[in-house]
């Protein structure tokens, strides 16, 4: 009980940090013009006949122009873009995707993809360490929003792109980096192929759950946090349409919202998607638990808060999120 206790404490920490960079990220998104994506201008390519000493010019966050290698070989990306530069076709040499439980360690997911020597300089959504960076010997750095304050170091490394959107703002990050390597028409393709894989889990999961409702929720030992939008809320109802269910809150900056266990109990959905590191949360030991339709009819979906951060914002783990819960939801339907 006092390690669940312990662990339910990390994960409120881990909360707070991402709250905090989380905003950071979405006030960076507001002075882009809000949702709409800044256009990565691209002038056409110069140099040698070798494609390696070739040159594109590109438009960064801040407007500024930079030289950066035509057909990059070390990408450095402390952007929050690794999974979608493997998307893209490229295996960075440095990444700043790291697990949200451990930071000097990749995500799970990117443990299976990456290269085993790839470096890391620590979370993205903070300042990095700048010597991991050297010493990877980068031909090309994609630095994030709250990468300003070392910038200019960044740049005596080599040719840094400043990416406006962080850990939020997943399509227009995914668009402007594609952009700015010159591979818009891959990220369409990937694209075109989640949104169908996302339609055929709609319509798998409706199928048997009809126009029942659904709810994400997150639940630590001090706090009921109701989602409406970003990480797996943003999945379960942008992406799989699924019907949110009457009196989800307006979201915070973080797309969510605190609320009561009086206030959750009077939301009741049909179908619960429950974030939690172990059932010593708050809700689970409420005696409202027991009284929830979702729980007495076995609609409860669980998921970790870190597989939340580790996989929701992110290309490869959206996908593994969709085939998951579709599973999840489908079996439970036909058990």
């Amino acid at each position: 009980m006092n390690g669940l206790r312990k662990a339910a404490g990390v994960c409120a920490c881990l909360l707070s940090m991402v709250v905090l960079f989380g905003c950071a990220a979405q006030n960076e998104t507001a002075e882009n013009g809000g949702g709409a994506s800044p256009s990565a201008t691209v002038s056409g390519a110069s140099g040698t006949k070798e494609s390696e000493e070739q040159t594109r010019t590109v438009k960064d966050a801040k407007g500024e122009e930079v030289a950066i290698p035509a057909n990059p070989q070390r990408i450095a990306d402390i952007s929050g873009s690794t999974e979608e530069l493997l998307v893209l076709g490229f295996q960075p040499v440095l990444t700043g995707n790291t697990d949200m439980g451990n930071p000097t360690e990749v995500t799970p997911i990117l443990k299976q993809k990456l290269q085993d020597d790839v470096s890391i300089a620590g979370w993205f959504q903070t300042e990095v360490n700048v010597e991991a960076i050297l010493q990877a010997k980068p031909d090309l750095i994609l630095a994030g929003p709250t990468q300003d304050g070392i910038y200019e170091q960044l740049t005596k490394i080599a040719p840094t792109v400043r990416i406006p959107y962080g850990f939020n703002a997943f399509r227009e990050r995914f668009a402007f980096v594609a952009e700015t390597l010159g591979k818009t028409g891959d990220m369409e393709a990937w694209m075109t192929e989640y949104e169908a894989q996302a339609r055929e889990g709609h319509d798998r999961i409706t199928a048997v759950t009809k126009d029942e409702t659904f709810a994400v929720v997150e639940a630590t030992a001090k706090e009921v946090r109701i989602y409406s939008r970003t990480g797996i809320a943003d999945l379960v109802y942008h992406d799989l349409k699924l019907p949110q269910a009457p009196g989800v809150p307006e979201p915070d900056a973080w797309g969510g919202k605190v609320t009561s266990l009086e206030g959750f109990i009077d939301l009741d959905p049909d179908h619960l998607i429950l974030l939690a590191d172990g059932s010593d949360n708050i809700l689970e030991q409420s005696g409202f638990w027991s009284k929830l339709q979702a729980v007495k009819a076995g609609n409860v979906y669980r998921m970790t808060s870190l597989q939340n951060y580790n996989e929701a914002f992110f290309a490869l783990g959206k996908k593994a999120m969709i085939a998951q819960l579709v599973d999840d939801i489908v079996k439970h339907a036909n058990s």
